[in-house]
């Protein structure tokens, strides 16, 4: 009876699968079936909330089976989340602020973030973007412990040229740790592009890494 419960459960997955997009016939739906592997399958059911803020909600549900039909425990999923941002433009200028959360219902692990960032011109060759976040992570059943980080970046670019330089630092555990990153991108031909980056500069020993990646398209 277990073996063919666990059979109908899958069929009932896919079956979900196969329901025609049509569904999301409401902009307040979010409604998203997945087949990410032969015999696994995720869902994302939601709705958006009319509120000042472009807020939703919803659960992600995930499972997948074996060639006999067991369900693997490993494929289990079903974490409940939500989201509201705040984007506003003016001119040459743009804000976004945005707080998210997601609980694991499966082993009682949560994540809070809060997160603000800013874009603007600041002159006809100068692009400039910052950015600030606040991770809490609640570790729960999983083996790890609980950690608050707090990130901030700061992005110049050069559209025409497609040159940037980026700076970014993380505060862990209120001051337990701290990490820095500084970047560099330059585009050298249309699918040639370089790529710097140095891991704690401000250290005497920081660590380096140059990249150089060509695309093809076919």
């Amino acid at each position: 009876m277990a073996f063919v419960a666990q059979r109908a459960v899958l069929g009932v997955l896919a079956s979900v699968m196969l329901l025609p997009q049509a569904a999301d016939a409401s902009d307040l739906m979010i409604w998203s079936p997945v087949k990410v592997a032969p015999r696994t399958y995720k869902t994302t059911l939601g709705f958006r909330l009319p509120m000042a803020w472009e807020t939703s909600a919803g659960v992600d549900l995930g499972l997948g089976g074996s060639v006999n039909g067991t369900i693997l425990r490993s494929s289990s999923l079903a974490t409940l989340w939500g989201t509201a941002v705040d984007s506003q433009s003016r001119f040459s200028t743009s804000w976004r602020r945005e707080v998210a959360l997601r609980v694991d219902t499966l082993n009682g692990a949560g994540t809070l973030c809060f997160g603000r960032s800013r874009s603007w011109i600041v002159s006809d060759g100068l692009d400039m973007r910052t950015s600030r976040s606040l991770n809490v992570n609640y570790a729960g059943g999983r083996s790890g412990a609980n950690t608050i980080i707090a990130t901030q970046d700061v992005t110049l670019a050069v559209p025409w040229t497609g040159t940037s330089i980026s700076a970014s630092g993380n505060l862990k555990d209120v001051g337990n740790a701290f990490s820095s990153t500084v970047s560099f991108q330059q585009p050298l031909a249309p699918n040639l592009n370089f790529s710097a980056s140095f891991l704690d500069p401000q250290t005497l020993t920081p660590a380096g890494n140059l990249r150089l990646d060509y695309r093809v398209k076919w």
